[in-house]
């Protein structure tokens, strides 16, 4: 295994790159794609399977992407000689979204608000999860002008919004809503509720980062929902990119009966890393920002019997390592779609060397990851046990909502509604205001980066 901090990790890629020197193929690459090279034959999980014929690249970006599996989605590089203007709705705005087709369209989408962060700007101009868009900046959704209308969202410049309704089997429009990018916050809960029917309390809560430093708001949360003696839970992660590994054990070690050395993780590298082993303890204190420890867990801890997750195609990474690494000691039941299947770990390598020569930072795929069961491999995703697609039932309720056709479904598993009950007692709960959330860092999260921007044909 890769030994030590993250730190030493690179310290020892430099000694490592530097006596794969004479294993250079006959192939002539420049320093820095050489360095590359190297770095990536030491560490990358699919090692073995780097092209030993790879052909010199004008840029180290292109180079890096030739290496590549065809089996990875995830690994990247950053060059800061490549500046990238350009981020997600999410990053500039604080709204996620999704084009759909509409019948009586030809040609035309329709776009959907699928969530909006509470206190981001387009919170603050009044968008709101479930409101349809025809107009971006005064371009009508196509499918010829969605690179266009992409880009005009990615820009980070103001975005102007037509919103619309449906009426009558036509489109109307509705009001245009501009909205500017600034700094905002994310909280990690955005709301929590308890739902009862006089013998079970489901308490729910909506989570949507794993952020070490707003850990405390998540422990917040859940303190008082067991103040109110919940017996079941319903965890909100449709939407959640993941984050930090150690947020992920903490959460785990409150919803689970289980001791700080029962093993959270396993982490299996190529040949060079071999395998490690992370108990709870371990994992919990692995993040810097954090001074957690297991034992000041123990108080939070709800003794549930299960645990219910909401789930879509957007859950990932960190979320997903929770949902499989719970598995071997509490049951999960998972609602929705198959999440991203993004089964795997990586980190940072750069040149550390003084003077540093070389200013690209790698992130390449490095371990699988498994549960104390030996259990993983989910790169195509963690299928539900009860399949539901949001979309499918437009128009799309606010998060919480008991007619959200998700909540509605884990509603009825724990018994607090019932297909003739549809709207139980619910108490809300206040969330604390977590630190500010910079759209810098708003890159290091997948969902964050752009992605491919999904199509459905749906009937509203």
């Amino acid at each position: 295994m890769f030994r030590g901090s993250k730190l030493n990790y690179i310290i020892l890629l430099v000694l490592v790159a530097t006596a794969c020197k004479k294993e250079r193929s006959t192939v002539v690459l420049s320093d820095l794609n050489q360095w590359i090279m190297d770095s990536m034959k030491v560490y990358y999980y699919w090692n073995e399977k780097i092209p030993t014929d790879a052909v010199d690249q004008n840029t180290p970006t292109a180079f890096f992407n030739t290496l590549l599996s065809k089996e990875d989605r995830f690994s990247y590089i950053y060059d800061p000689d490549q500046l990238n203007t350009e981020y997600s709705s999410f990053a500039w705005y604080g709204f996620e979204y999704e084009l759909l087709e509409m019948p009586y369209q030809s040609g035309g989408l329709t776009g959907i608000i699928t969530l909006v962060v509470p206190g981001g700007p387009a919170d603050l101009k009044g968008l709101k999860r479930g409101d349809y868009f025809l107009f971006v900046n005064n371009i009508p959704l196509t499918f010829s002008n969605i690179e266009t209308v992409v880009h005009s969202i990615r820009s980070g410049n103001t975005l102007l919004l037509t919103t619309g309704i449906w009426q009558n089997n036509e489109w109307l429009t509705d009001k245009n809503i501009e909205i500017n990018s600034h700094r905002f916050s994310e909280p990690a809960v955005y709301i929590s509720n308890v739902f009862e029917n006089g013998y079970t309390k489901a308490g729910y809560l909506f989570y949507n980062t794993f952020n070490a430093s707003a850990d405390q708001q998540l422990l917040s949360v859940i303190s008082l929902l067991k103040q109110q003696n919940v017996n079941e839970l319903i965890l909100d992660m449709r939407y959640n990119p993941g984050g930090d590994v150690s947020s992920a054990a903490k959460l785990a070690a409150i919803l689970c009966n289980v001791e700080g050395n029962d093993l959270f993780v396993i982490y299996r590298a190529n040949k060079n890393g071999g395998e490690r082993r992370s108990s709870f303890e371990q994992t919990i204190r692995e993040n810097n920002n954090s001074t957690a420890s297991f034992s000041s867990l123990l108080p939070y801890r709800l003794h549930l019997k299960r645990v219910i997750i909401l789930v879509s195609e957007r859950t990932a990474s960190a979320a997903e390592l929770l949902i499989n690494n719970m598995k071997p000691y509490i049951d999960v039941i998972v609602i929705g779609n198959s999440t991203m299947g993004k089964d795997m770990a990586s980190f940072a390598i750069n040149d550390q060397r003084i003077p540093q020569q070389y200013f690209v930072v790698m992130h390449p795929l490095v371990f699988k990851l498994y549960n104390a069961s030996y259990q993983g491999d989910y790169s195509r995703g963690i299928y539900p046990d009860y399949s539901i697609d949001e979309i499918t039932d437009l128009p799309l309720k606010q998060f919480g909502n008991t007619d959200d056709v998700l909540l509605k479904k884990a509603l009825e598993i724990t018994g607090v509604v019932t297909i003739n009950q549809k709207h139980p007692l619910r108490k809300n709960i206040e969330l604390q205001k977590t630190s500010s959330v910079y759209i810098q860092e708003l890159q290091k999260h997948s969902r964050r980066k752009v992605v491919p921007v999904a199509v459905k044909t749906i009937i509203p």
